[in-house]
């Protein structure tokens, strides 16, 4: 059986509050993110890898062109640019944090957060890409669509949480990651609204 270490209270009590919490809230669940069971169960939140939902977008895209619906090609549109600036987001804040995964935690029993530039994967921990874009595609196709509203964000939500017992983000990350999509999804609404806005005024002004 492999040897994992437990990170020292000692070490704990010096982080920040919300790095502690995050910190305690893995030990609490160590018993149960060490079941070969639950890390398969995380694995389903590599769903939301950045190849599948662009995949997504264009396809829904696609679907619009092909079917000459306005209203499917312009939200296949959202949700591409709402991942592709929440994508941005993400590497905005791994590129300056430097902070390692839980599985580090859980193995090694070390724990660090800082400003840094680090390229590594084990080092890139902050903020949750999975989780920016999933919520960043549902709340796109939500704003074409509100039908849909809770059940895309129930499942953005589950992909969200599914990344601390995949082992690679702590609560903190996901919640990060939560405000990146949602930002992103934000700013992408704007751009859409004024090329809207912009060529209804050109067509006015033919």
């Amino acid at each position: 059986m492999t040897q994992t270490q437990t990170l020292p209270e000692r070490r704990i009590a010096q982080l920040p509050l919300p790095e502690r919490l995050d910190v305690k809230s893995i030990e609490l669940l160590r018993p149960w993110l060490e079941k070969p069971a639950v890390k398969q169960l995380g694995k389903v939140g590599n769903v939301a890898d950045e190849p599948p939902l662009m995949l997504l977008s264009a396809a829904i895209l696609i679907a619009g062109v092909v079917s000459h619906n306005p209203k499917l090609q312009r939200t296949g549109l959202r949700m591409g640019l709402a991942h592709l600036i929440a994508i941005s987001l993400k590497e905005l804040g791994k590129n300056n944090v430097d902070r390692t995964r839980p599985d580090q935690q859980l193995k090694e029993g070390s724990y660090h957060m800082e400003a840094g530039t680090s390229r590594s994967a084990r080092l890139r921990s902050f903020p949750s890409g999975h989780t920016a874009g999933a919520l960043a595609l549902a709340r796109a196709f939500s704003r074409e669509y509100p039908r849909y509203t809770k059940p895309l964000l129930t499942v953005a939500a589950v992909v969200g949480a599914l990344q601390v017992p995949r082992r690679a983000h702590y609560p903190g990350d996901v919640v990060a990651g939560g405000f990146a999509g949602a930002l992103a999804e934000k700013a992408a609404d704007l751009i859409i609204y004024g090329a809207i806005r912009l060529r209804s005024k050109r067509r006015r002004t033919v």
